[in-house]
């Protein structure tokens, strides 16, 4: 019988399920995996959604007015998985990023902490074992004059034993055993034998030394290290990926809160365009009637209105296609400009975590901005070699690398151990007592006088001819070190190549909103004219009227597209710089440096004790160090402010909060409280919000637009664009 006792583990035996082999717990499981169709883990279905179909103008939407950072604050509530647009939840289930990583990686009983920690644990182990021996001897010198051999024996062994940190094995062991036989040569027919014995052996070469062990661990294999210090880069690198999947999950949010806004403008000039048309082809309708036009006229004035119609319908349904989301274009991802607000909206609840359908329907109240940002070059460099997740990720994987480089070494060397054994005796007739046997007393007895104490002392070498296997882990180190470090000089030139793009867009999509604002004006300002002109009477080209009008509706949303394009970009440029998190008024609350000093100074420990090599240690720069600051200068409603956008040092993620802080718009109408609204609430509470009432998104005949209703009357909207560069 053996038993083995490892710490507290002992608390979770079962041993109805091990010794009795009771299966009912594996039976449920099965059971419900040989199931074709197991129940849905959702047991709340959304209501039906508003369509094209559903949509009815006796029926208006009710909206539900959201801020950015609004829509922001909801999706880091829900963000148990960082989601994505392209369906990587059902494509590819493993690669999607979720609030477990960390805890994951800490957890994982191969390559985690706890398991690199896990080697040096000490280790109980009891062994019992008992005998009833009965042979035929064929030898007169062990059974005396008896040719039969009876022997009763029990074994008993119990030893702790710890690996140290510098790779030695320390065990200290306690053996009894009892011997009962018929021998007539033994001085005690009964005799109990106890000993005490420590035994330490230590590596003085290979595997030895306090480097090798935290990096490679005991017991390790040449390109095999998964010790101490790398479980720590390795969970430190998990920490800056999460980072990396928040980032992208924020920018994300915000693409997708921007694609709404301008879904919402888009419908808005299609609305207007198609109220513009109908009238024009009603005019051109009547005088037809009348006489005083030709059918052609008001045939082309008519196909003009189903034209704004067709573009109306398509501007609230959308089409289905890839929309603005992260790695399209740049990292951050770039504007697509397509619109459709049933679409973009279901979208943005799907990012954000919210049921498809609610009764409300989300619009955005957030401007974007509209003052022009100018960066500082050089600082924005820096920080984005410091800051950027995928380059710190990447500089964690060289001082990996260096590490394990380290490690390998060690296995040029040959193995030399030295080994060390104590232990001190005690025979007697009984195991515990004062009674004497034979001139002996009780084995314990015997013991505690240590009159009978043994040593033994001595070293194990072994050497491989030739070192093969431990050049080839050397070999192998240096090219994957030597790999690392180019793929790290490839991720700064691809990150600045990044900056420099989205930089050249921030200029670009300002300039165009500021010539799209004109262009909308003129155009607007053309239509006036010619309807002007025809409602006094004056004869004007059809052709000319139409196509002005298209050109009209088309001004329009190109001017709100470049100001979403320029909003887009002014993210783009801190996710490109790192500063995404900040941004967003998001910040991280488990910080943690994403490297401890300790492997910086095993480093340095190893590299004055190792011979030197041919090539020598570079390790890359650590993300630890002071960050430049951005500076930005803004100029809106013809005034000039001078902001400075402090570069604080990044933490790896952990838990993330919603900053507590809500920047102002400059302009913001009235609105209800959406903290508190129904269909907030219904989310958080789904009893509550079973029978809330079915809302339109947007019928032709409603207000679609991102102004509330109740404060679109008293907006000029045109006026106010007009205004925004007037200062310039």
């Amino acid at each position: 019988m053996s038993v083995a006792l490892v710490g507290a583990g002992c608390r979770n035996i079962n041993v109805v399920e091990t010794a009795l082999n009771d299966t009912e717990e594996v039976d449920q499981v099965m059971a419900r995996v040989d199931r074709p169709h197991d129940a849905p883990v959702l047991q709340e279905h959304p209501l039906a959604p508003v369509t094209l179909k559903t949509l009815s103008p006796d029926r208006p939407p009710e909206y539900w007015d959201i801020t950015l950072d609004h829509a922001v604050g909801i999706a880091m509530l829900n963000n148990e998985v960082l989601r994505d647009l392209g369906a990587t939840v059902l494509r590819a289930p493993d690669a999607v990023q979720t609030r477990y990583m960390k805890v994951l990686q800490e957890s994982d009983p191969r390559f985690g902490m706890e398991a690199a920690l896990s080697a040096f644990d000490a280790q109980l182990q009891a062994t019992a074992y008992f005998q009833d021996n009965n042979r035929v001897v064929n030898n007169t010198l062990l059974s005396g004059t008896n040719s039969i051999f009876l022997q009763d024996r029990h074994d008993y062994v119990a030893q702790l034993s710890k690996l140290t940190a510098t790779g030695g094995q320390m065990a200290v062991r306690h053996i009894t055993d009892y011997d009962h036989n018929n021998a007539v040569s033994n001085l005690l027919s009964t005799s109990w034998q106890t000993m005490f014995e420590g035994e330490l052996r230590q590596p003085l070469l290979q595997g030895g030394g306090l480097t090798f062990n935290r990096i490679a661990g005991p017991n390790a294999l040449p390109g095999v290290s998964n010790g101490i210090l790398i479980a720590k880069v390795n969970s430190d690198i998990t920490a800056v990926e999460f980072e990396r999947g928040v980032r992208d999950y924020v920018s994300d949010v915000v693409n997708a809160y921007w694609d709404l806004y301008f879904a919402y403008r888009d419908l808005d000039a299609k609305r207007t365009a198609l109220t513009r048309a109908r009238e024009t082809w009603q005019s051109y309708n009547a005088e037809q009637q009348q006489g005083r036009e030709t059918g052609a006229s008001e045939a082309l004035a008519r196909e003009q209105y189903f034209r704004f119609q067709s573009e109306l319908e398509d501007a609230i349904a959308g089409k289905v296609g890839q929309r603005s989301q992260a790695y399209n274009g740049v990292t951050g991802g770039v504007f697509r400009g397509v619109n459709g607000v049933q679409l973009a909206e279901r979208r943005l609840r799907l990012l954000i975590g919210l049921p498809v359908t609610d009764g409300r329907t989300l619009r955005p109240i957030d401007d974007p901005e509209q003052a022009p940002v100018v960066f500082d070059w050089n600082s924005i460099v820096d920080e984005s070699l410091r800051r950027r997740p995928e380059v710190r990720a990447q500089r964690l994987i060289v001082k990996r690398r260096e590490l394990e480089l380290l490690a390998a070494r060690n296995f040029l060397s040959p193995r030399l151990d030295a080994v060390a054994v104590y232990r001190v005796r005690g025979l007697g007739g009984d195991l515990a007592g004062s009674a004497e046997t034979a001139g002996l007393r009780s084995a314990y007895s015997e013991l505690g006088t240590f009159e009978h104490q043994e040593w033994a002392a001595g070293v194990e070498f072994s050497v491989p001819f030739g070192f093969r296997r431990g050049h080839a882990a050397v070999d192998n180190a240096e090219f994957m070190l030597a790999r690392d470090r180019a793929l790290l000089r490839e991720q700064e030139r691809q990150v600045l190549h990044d900056l420099t793009n989205t930089l050249a867009e921030v200029d670009r999509a300002y300039k165009q909103s500021e010539i799209n604002l004109n262009r909308y004006l003129a155009a607007q300002d053309a239509v006036d004219a010619l309807e002007a002109n025809r409602a006094e009477g004056l004869r004007i080209n059809l052709e000319q009227l139409l196509d002005i009008q298209r050109r009209l509706t088309e001004a329009q949303s190109r001017y709100y597209q470049s100001r979403v394009e320029y909003a887009v970009a002014l993210k783009n440029i801190h996710v490109e710089k790192g500063s995404v998190l900040e941004y967003a008024d998001l910040q991280v609350m488990d910080s943690m440096a994403p490297i401890t000093t300790a492997v910086d100074e095993a480093l340095e420990n190893a590299r004055n004790s190792l011979p030197a090599r041919p090539e020598q240690f570079d390790p890359a720069a650590g993300d630890d160090g002071d960050v430049a600051q951005a500076r930005h200068q803004s100029k809106a409603d013809g005034g000039d402010e001078a902001g400075t956008e402090s570069a604080k040092r990044p933490a790896t993620a952990g838990q993330i909060r919603v900053s507590s802080r809500q920047p102002t718009p400059a302009w913001q109408p009235e609105r209800a409280d959406t903290r508190q609204s129904p269909a907030f609430e219904a989310h958080l509470n789904p009893e509550a919000g079973r029978n809330a009432p079915t809302a339109d998104v947007a019928a032709p005949e409603s207000d679609p637009s991102a102004v509330p209703a109740e404060a679109a009357e008293d907006v000029d909207w045109r006026a106010t664009i007009r205004d925004a560069f007037e200062g310039d």
